[in-house]
This record gives C-alpha cells, sequence and structure tokens, in this order.
C-alpha cells in the first residue's frame, strides 16, 4: 500500500506541476524570458555549427532584383530558419494567436522577423489579406505550412493561394545536421545541438506561373513534395558529403 501512496501522490505532484506551468505560460514576463532564452539557444546552435549552405544564391538575386518571394518549411524545421535570415530586408512571419504562436513571434522578432498573426486557413481571413498586401508592396513573407497544429508535413492551400493572387514564387527551405533530439510532439520538432554538423538547403523556386497552370489539389501536392525534396537533398548532402 506504501507503494500506491507514493505513486498516487507522484502523479498528484505531476498533476499541479502542469496547471503551474499552463498558468505561467500565460504570463507576459514568462514569454519575454523564454523567448531570450530560446533566441541564445539557437544562435549559439547555429554560430558553433559547421554548416554547408545549399541554393543560398536563389534568395541573394531576388534581393537584388528587389523581387518579393514566400519562403515554405515544415513545423518541425523552425529552430534553424531565423537564423539562417543575412539580408537587412525584414521576412514577414505568419504566427498563430495561441501561446506557441506569440511565443514564436516574440524569438522570431529578434531576427528581424516581424509577426503577422492568424492563418491563412478558413478563420485567417485577415492575416492572408494582410500577406498579400505585403508581397503587393514588394515584402517578402514566409508561412509554415503545416503549423500550427498539422497534420505533420501537409500543406494548408494559404501558402499557394497566396502565390497565385500576387505572383509570388515560393522558395522551399530545409536543413539536415548530425547531431539533434526528436521532441514527442504531433510535428516531431528537431533541436538542433550545438558544435555541430549540417546541411541547409534553398530548394529551386515555384513559380507562381508554374502554380496557376495546375489544379488546386495539384498545386498543393506539388509545392509539399518540394518542401520534402529540400529537406530530402538536405540529409542526403549530408551523409554523401562524409560530414557523418
Amino acid at each position: 500500500m506504501g507503494k500506491f501512496f507514493t505513486w498516487l501522490s507522484f502523479l498528484k505532484s505531476k498533476a499541479r506541476l502542469r496547471i503551474f506551468f499552463k498558468k505561467i505560460r500565460k504570463k507576459k514576463c514568462f514569454e519575454i524570458v523564454t523567448s531570450k532564452v530560446m533566441s541564445f539557444l539557437m544562435k549559439l546552435s547555429f554560430s558553433t555549427t559547421r554548416w554547408t549552405i545549399i541554393g543560398e544564391e536563389i534568395p541573394d538575386s531576388y534581393h537584388k532584383k528587389k523581387v518579393p518571394f514566400i519562403v515554405c518549411l515544415w513545423h518541425d524545421r523552425l529552430m534553424m530558419a531565423p537564423c539562417v535570415w543575412k539580408w537587412e530586408k525584414p521576412l514577414y512571419v505568419l504566427a498563430s494567436n495561441h501561446s506557441d504562436g506569440r511565443m514564436m513571434a516574440k524569438i522570431v522578432e529578434t531576427f528581424s522577423m516581424p509577426a503577422v498573426f492568424g492563418s491563412t486557413g478558413k478563420k485567417g481571413i485577415a492575416a492572408a489579406k494582410k500577406l498579400i498586401q505585403l508581397v503587393k508592396a514588394g515584402e517578402n513573407i514566409a508561412i509554415i505550412p503545416d503549423g500550427p497544429k498539422g497534420p505533420r508535413h501537409k500543406l494548408s492551400p494559404g501558402a499557394v493561394t497566396i502565390s497565385k493572387l500576387t505572383g509570388a514564387d515560393i522558395l522551399p527551405f530545409s536543413f539536415c545536421v548530425k547531431r539533434y533530439y526528436r521532441f514527442n510532439s504531433w510535428d516531431k520538432f528537431i533541436w538542433v545541438w550545438p558544435f555541430n554538423k549540417g546541411v541547409m538547403v534553398w530548394e529551386k523556386p515555384i513559380s507562381a506561373e508554374e502554380l496557376k497552370a495546375m489544379t488546386a489539389e495539384e498545386s498543393i501536392q506539388y509545392v509539399e513534395a518540394r518542401i520534402n525534396e529540400a529537406s530530402q537533398k538536405a540529409c542526403e548532402i549530408l551523409i554523401n558529403a562524409q560530414y557523418i
């Protein structure tokens, strides 16, 4: 019986901890402190990793021509994405309104990435309009098309719709690293350890004209496949280049 009560007390303490963290996560001070710590850890992992960056000339060429584009990557590859943004022009990032989205917004703001709150789904008309206005004004935007809650690696139609309406090309992005921790979350989020080796890939652009020639379903499947190709290419290069 003693073991049973010990176990019961342990479960109660875990429940109390969950309640405590739920309450504290809603506090602004928690968001500020956590975002600063996360930003520091992201920069540490990025700066101490030996990176090979493939296709960096692609966003470079768009910047030189002053042509806006849409960056697309999967939710599990979020950690290193802000660190690779080296250009003076800001990248506007779509962030959800719930606590995780607000946290992400505070983190990416430290990387010259202002947040646009909302979604590009049925309930995110205002956010979609704002993103369209930004692209038409010559700004670059980033959309995580399987966020904020999945399904994992399944493209929501927002990025494709915005591309077709604005004429902006989509640039798929991904990375792969030698050492990482994969969370047991819906997206299997990849946490990159510092002092690492990795590959980042800017995949060839998906032109808006290509997408306009496809049906809605075809264009979604096509963009989905191209983002997956960026991830696969990064991992293949990492293995074949003898980094492991």
